[in-house]
């Protein structure tokens, strides 16, 4: 997601807004948010109704796979403190792009925590659906 953030100019200028979509606690999540870009928008999800409905499963061998806790233990390493398991550990997130009509331009369900799409393809999907484009 940080490396979103550091495209928030360019999201803007597509006419995009960035949603975040969290079960956590509202004040963790905002300190969350405000950690990796406070420039995007967040939602508390708490009964996790979003996830089930753009398909996002759980996996307890997919979120604490040795490459997931060796990812955390990176982190810790550059400096950022553990927060401790919060919620639901096993549940995979993903990126989703949705267009006007609220038509559903990109779906990526990761496979784990770490797994996330490329900044190219998220911005080459949202070219796709900028508001130039979606007037022609």
């Amino acid at each position: 997601m940080a490396q979103l953030c550091q495209h928030a100019n360019d999201l803007k200028q597509l006419g995009v807004e960035v949603l975040l979509v969290s079960f956590s606690s509202q004040g963790y999540a905002r300190t969350w948010v405000e950690e990796v870009c406070p420039a995007f928008h967040l939602l508390l999800d708490r009964r996790r109704e979003s996830y089930r409905l753009y398909g996002l499963g759980e996996s307890l061998l997919r979120s604490w796979s040795p490459k997931v806790v060796a990812s955390y233990v990176d982190l810790m390493r550059r400096g950022r403190s553990w927060q401790g398991i919060r919620g639901h550990s096993t549940q995979l997130g993903g990126d989703f792009i949705v267009g006007p009509g609220g038509i559903v331009r990109l779906a990526y369900r990761s496979r784990d925590p770490t797994d996330r799409p490329s900044v190219d393809l998220l911005l080459s999907a949202l070219g796709s659906v900028s508001p130039e484009k979606a007037a022609r």
